[in-house]
């Protein structure tokens, strides 16, 4: 199996070393693994949206990074139908979008919003 190289934060690694000990991985590349699975399945199930979409976006970013949000809801703004932002604690901000457009739209401003720092939780619930 190839190794390659990639660069986490403190936070990163701290997480990863948890979900390892939660999960009962037996180690961090096993943990890496299945991540990757979780994350390709979302995508899988994204990229075969078809036609007129309805769906709710969640998000959860740290707070520098609402500039960034505010700027694709501004290029976006004719699929947000409503958009809810409240600042939590510790630097923090929730981001509830109702999205409502054609798939290819939608997928192309959530692959948007997965691109960009400071993303603590993203999740697109169709309707």
């Amino acid at each position: 199996m190839p190794i390659i190289s990639v660069s986490l934060t403190d936070k990163n690694i701290e997480d990863l070393e948890s979900l390892q000990k939660d999960l009962g991985f037996g180690g961090r590349s096993e943990a890496i693994r299945a991540a990757m699975r979780t994350l390709l399945a979302e995508t899988s199930e994204r990229r075969s949206m078809v036609g007129q979409v309805d769906g709710v976006l969640i998000m959860i970013n740290d707070a520098c990074a609402s500039g960034s949000i505010h700027d694709i809801y501004l290029d976006n703004h004719p699929l947000i139908k409503t958009h809810i932002h409240n600042h939590l604690g510790n630097h923090k901000c929730m981001n509830m979008m109702v999205l409502s457009g054609e798939a290819a739209e939608i997928n192309l401003l959530l692959d948007e919003m997965y691109r960009l720092e400071g993303i603590a939780y993203l999740k697109f619930i169709r309707s």
